[in-house]
């Protein structure tokens, strides 16, 4: 009798002690599966901190540079990814949108003609879009750019350049192809004007000019100038059906044409000094006579006139 009691009264303390157990095995289970649902929460928020810096970090976004050249606003763009478009606004004005397509791009925009604000949207390829803005105060600004007059003729030894401008001439700069650019600068404060007179080397060339004043307005030209020591001569002698030209030139002559009734004659030399052509014969009645002489540097001279034939 008294060994049932015990053996129930064992079974009866196994049952009691099995109730922590039981309670143990259910913790542990719900504090792993927070513990997971917190590495997953700090894990999505460490993605969003590193996205949110990786776009905010200044490494990633596009460079722009606004510049002004006259009555025009220059942007430049480098970025790092494909520029996909440009997109711009006066104020809140309609949107001009220009396409593009590489890691650098520029685009020049006309000014307004009053005190405004340029809106500019730069979008790449994956989709970022970075803003700029810049205030432009127009009214009072300085945007003509200056005037620049050549005063050259073919032939001729001497070459005159002036640039003026309606506030103050910064500078003038002249260079001649393959030479390095010769500046020159006002004499004097608020000076509107600089003249400069050049002398000239036989042959064609080609000129690069820039005046720039005090507020930063340029005025660029590029000219070709043909220059020579000398004019080509012609002469056209006329021996009853038949003609013959007598040309000369003190730098030598290049080529003869000669256009007779509408067929032309191309004649190349190799720097003669003095030369005779012909004869060639006329047609009878009404003759058109044309004559073009050019000499080593590449001046040309012209003359035309009408003979008559009669047998």
């Amino acid at each position: 009798m008294n060994q049932i009691l015990m053996t129930e009264n064992k079974k009866k303390k196994e049952k009691k002690s099995s109730g922590p157990i039981e309670i143990k095995g259910i913790v542990r289970f719900f504090a792993f599966v927070i513990l997971i649902f917190g590495l997953t929460l700090i894990g999505e928020g460490s993605y969003a901190i590193y996205k949110e810096a990786e776009e905010n970090d200044p490494t990633t976004m596009p460079i722009l540079t606004i510049g002004r050249l006259n009555d025009t606003a220059v942007i430049y763009v480098e970025h790092t990814v494909e520029i996909s478009t440009i997109t711009y606004s006066w104020n809140n004005g309609e949107e001009t949108v220009l396409p593009e397509g590489g890691l650098t791009a520029q685009e020049t925009i006309l000014l307004p003609n009053q005190n405004s604000v340029l809106n500019i949207t730069v979008e790449d390829m994956n989709g970022k879009r970075v803003n700029y803005q810049k205030q432009y105060n127009i009214e009072g600004m300085d945007i003509t750019k200056p005037v620049i007059d050549v005063e050259v003729e073919d032939g001729n030894k001497k070459m005159t350049i002036t640039a003026t401008d309606d506030t103050e001439i910064a500078y003038l700069s002249y260079q001649w192809e393959n030479e390095e650019p010769v500046i020159i600068e006002p004499t004097e404060e608020g000076q509107f004007k600089i003249t400069e007179e050049l002398d000239l080397t036989p042959g064609t060339r080609k000129i690069n000019i820039i005046a720039e004043d005090i507020n930063g307005n340029i005025e660029k030209i590029e000219k070709e100038i043909v220059a020579t020591t000398s004019e080509p001569t012609m002469q056209l002698i006329q021996n009853a059906s038949q003609i013959i030209i007598e040309a000369s030139d003190e730098d030598g002559l290049a080529e003869i044409k000669l256009n007779l009734n509408g067929k032309q004659y191309v004649n190349k030399l190799n720097g003669e000094k003095n030369i005779q052509l012909g004869p060639v014969a006329l047609q009878e009645g009404n003759n058109t006579i044309l004559v073009e002489v050019t000499n080593v540097s590449g001046y040309t001279k012209k003359a035309s006139t009408e003979l008559q034939y009669t047998p």
